[in-house]
């Protein structure tokens, strides 16, 4: 006995199941945990380098700006005679000019002059804040600053940042020599210098708003997945960090990889940002940290390097969680429906195939074909279903015939009528739509067209003014000729027509009769000067029938001319602003009497006043 067929197919439908929905889940979860590390280090790479690349420029800027604003006081200086011409002032007036710049600038703490003298007779002309620098720090400071102006006298000097400890902030130390003539060839002789010592209060502030962390603790930082940006100097001391700890007890985290990197570039001289990943050991923990770099260079042979570091398993722990929770609920999820799916194989698939089989007879016009399934599952509903269509699909294609025929005279009816409230808008224009439409189909029937062009021709001609809806009424009803302006105006309502149905996916292929009815075939017509056969046909009878129907209506300008008269002032622009076989048609039409219906009904509605 051979083997029944159902069997076979559960085989081939497990397998299939298989090797379709299990084996593609688990592997695309595996890539989407890999896409999803590789993705967010990517966008933490951005925006580390982008937050050293800022903390780096404002740093620069920062320094640099005070590097000018000092240079800037050494120069006037030089130019009114020095420190010298200074000291002669009177000493509350001097001190006032300096404790002036203080006020103005709470980031400086000190501003001074020192008068040429000897090294050991160092004066200093000076005005600091006394909360933030104590007497015996200034000495120091200033000590330090002045031999180094010394050794370089050609240069602005820029100090290491400096612990202030009266004021518990780093500071940096700006000093610029004064060139003023008949200087002492002394070497023991110090220059005139102006110095300034200036808080770095701002870019620590910036590095905490820059690290992406509430918690400043340095362990939790680096614990907890948070970016954490930071100052170090050449030979890798943390100078500004958000956990302010590491900085009042010099740290210094040369053997971190990103820091080292740091230190290898500066000494090649480049000066490009880069990141890369690296490990620190924290504890007994070995952290796999993703750091960047980039270099702050605030005087020559003087660069900061700007840090960023992250966790990058804290940080990325919770989104490979979520990604391994969904591809296990997605996995257990297959495995249910395979197995529910193979339990009703066997009993779906024959029933299936004996409605597929009459489904495909019914499909093919064979209505007297029945379905036989002794079944009261859905499988047998399905077939007597499908029974029952057979009966009724005759039927439904009558009622869709009639809902087709039904549907079309409700959309030219809503044209019709929307056509019609914008000729009502203009008692000389009433019915002027439809009286287009009208000549606009018989000249059409008369070319010989299509069905199909003719209907699409009746719909465009009735809506070929829809536009003038965003003309005025003082133009529009305007009982004399309009202004050139008032004419540039009115020539809009093509294009306003045609934006207004070009929203109307339906409605496009009606557009272009709308839009280019008043080009010419010389092509001075509007909107474009299309001329000849780049004129669609459409628009070239609408064009005529829009012109015989003004020339035949009472208008402001004008009385009605007869048809014949009509048609010959038409033919007179054959060639020039209308298409000769257009034109043709229409005198044709109007010769084989089938006009007369039209222009009747005008004159009735004329006689009644409704026109």
């Amino acid at each position: 006995m051979q083997p029944r067929k159902p069997t076979k197919i559960l085989y081939t439908f497990l397998a299939v199941i298989l090797s379709l929905t299990i084996l593609p889940l688990m592997t695309i979860s595996w890539k989407l945990i890999g896409i999803g590390r590789e993705s967010m280090r990517l966008n933490e790479r951005a925006e580390q380098l982008r937050s050293v690349v800022l903390v780096a420029s404002e740093l620069r800027t920062y320094i640099g700006g005070y590097r000018h604003q000092i240079a800037g006081m050494a120069r006037t200086l030089e130019a009114t005679g020095g420190a010298e011409a200074l000291l002669r002032q009177e000493e509350n007036v001097r001190n006032r000019q300096l404790a002036q710049f203080l006020e103005d600038d709470t980031n400086l703490i000190l501003l001074g002059i020192a008068p040429r003298s000897s090294e050991a007779d160092t004066r200093l002309v000076a005005q600091w804040d006394s909360k933030k620098i104590l007497g015996e720090e200034v000495r120091d400071t200033v000590g330090e600053a002045l031999k180094a102006v010394s050794r370089r006298p050609d240069r602005t000097y820029v100090s290491t940042p400096r612990y202030i400890r009266s004021s518990n902030e780093f500071a940096i130390v700006l000093a610029h020599p004064l060139q003023v003539a008949a200087a002492p060839s002394d070497q023991s002789y110090q220059p005139e210098v102006v110095l300034a010592v200036v808080s770095l209060e701002p870019i620590f502030n910036l590095v905490n708003i820059t690290s992406a962390s509430g918690n400043l603790h340095y362990e939790a930082l680096l614990r907890n997945g948070s970016r954490v940006v930071f100052l170090v100097d050449q030979q890798g001391r943390i100078l500004a960090h958000p956990d302010r700890a590491l900085v009042y007890t010099p740290t210094n985290v040369s053997d971190w990889g990103i820091v080292a990197k740091w230190q290898d570039t500066i000494a090649i001289d480049v000066s490009a940002p880069l990141a890369e990943p690296f490990e620190i050991r924290l504890g007994n923990d070995q952290l796999p940290m993703l750091g960047s770099c980039a270099t702050a260079l605030i005087a020559p042979e003087l660069p900061l390097g700007v840090i960023a570091v992250i966790n990058e398993e804290a940080a990325y722990s919770s989104v490979t969680t979520m990604i391994w929770q969904a591809s296990v609920l997605t996995f257990v999820t297959a495995l249910v429906a395979a197995g529910v799916g193979i339990l009703l194989a066997y009993w779906v698939t024959s029933p299936i195939a004996a409605v597929a089989n009459g489904a495909r007879a019914i499909a093919a016009g064979d209505f007297a074909r029945r379905i036989a399934i002794r079944s009261r599952s859905e499988i047998g509903q399905l077939a007597e279903d499908f029974n029952a269509m057979a009966e009724q699909i005759q039927r439904y294609i009558n009622d869709l015939r009639f809902a087709v025929n039904e549907n079309r005279e409700l959309f030219l009816g809503t044209v019709k009528a929307l056509a019609e409230a914008i000729d009502g808008k203009d008692p000389y224009t009433r019915g002027h739509s439809e009286r287009v439409k009208m000549y606009s189909v018989l000249m059409a029937e008369h070319m010989g067209l299509s069905q199909e062009e003719i209907e699409d021709i009746r719909v465009a001609a009735l809506l070929h003014d829809v536009g003038k809806i965003g003309i005025e009424d003082r133009i529009l009803k305007k009982p004399a000729a309009l202004t050139e302006e008032e004419y540039t105006i009115m020539k809009t309502h093509p294009e306003k027509g045609a934006k207004i149905m070009a929203e109307i996916p339906q409605m496009k292929k009606y557009v272009p009769g709308m839009y280019y009815h008043h080009e010419c075939m010389d092509g001075r017509g509007y909107p474009i000067g299309l001329k000849g056969d780049q004129i669609p046909l459409m628009a070239r009878i609408i064009s005529v029938a829009d012109t015989f129907d003004a020339m035949t209506t009472n208008r402001p300008y004008q009385r009605a001319m007869t048809p014949e008269v009509a048609v010959q002032k038409i033919w007179s622009f054959a060639g020039t602003r209308y298409d000769p076989n257009v034109v043709a048609a229409l005198e044709s039409a109007l010769k084989a009497g089938k006009l007369d219906e039209v222009i009747h009904g005008y004159q009735v509605a004329l006689a009644a006043g409704k026109a």
